[in-house]
């Protein structure tokens, strides 16, 4: 019975872990990583789930990725106060994916947002542009991009993350999105 007991907690714990990317640490400093397996706090805009915001089959982990395409300006969008990711004001965040570009004609865009609430106004906004970060195509590639945030946010307003289109004539696929705190 003790090793059918031990059998079963080792299967668990493999479970637990059996999306994750080798080499991937979640620690307090992490906001969010999403393999897109579930949700993780990602959705579109109108806050509804829309499964052709998703690929399937072509993941870098797991069986989802997030894409873009001509029919889809923005992917799922990961959206969250930052008094909610932490109490006390940031400076940096470090954004770590892996991308998967079929062509040159895949340039999206990694964006960024500090948004206020309510009126849902810009208040910073960079991205991470994956037509200067990935120069292989038909493969996935990992990218990443630290984020300076301004000195006059406040833990009321809102930090998003998504995938743009922005001029992309081909589908741009994102998967394993890791965003940090830098400092």
């Amino acid at each position: 019975m003790r090793k059918i007991s031990g059998l079963l907690c080792l299967a668990g714990l493999g479970a637990c872990t059996a999306d994750a990317p080798v080499g991937t640490v979640v620690d307090a400093n992490t906001i969010t990583f999403n393999t897109f397996e579930g949700g993780g706090g990602w959705s579109n805009d109108a806050g509804r789930n829309d499964p052709t915001l998703l690929d399937r089959g072509r993941a870098h982990s797991g069986q989802y990725a997030i894409k873009v395409d001509q029919n889809h300006e923005f992917s799922l969008t990961f959206d969250m106060a930052l008094g909610l990711i932490r109490r006390h004001k940031f400076k940096t965040v470090r954004l770590d994916a892996w991308a998967f570009m079929p062509s040159a004609g895949a340039t999206g865009v990694l964006g960024l947002q500090v948004m206020e609430p309510g009126t849902n106004q810009q208040t910073y906004g960079e991205g991470l542009k994956l037509k200067d970060a990935v120069h292989t195509y038909r493969e996935w590639v990992p990218v990443s991009k630290e984020f300076a945030l301004p000195d006059d946010i406040t833990l009321a307003q809102h930090l998003r993350l998504s995938l743009w289109r922005a001029d992309a004539t081909d589908e741009v696929l994102i998967d394993d999105v890791k965003l940090s705190i830098v400092n």
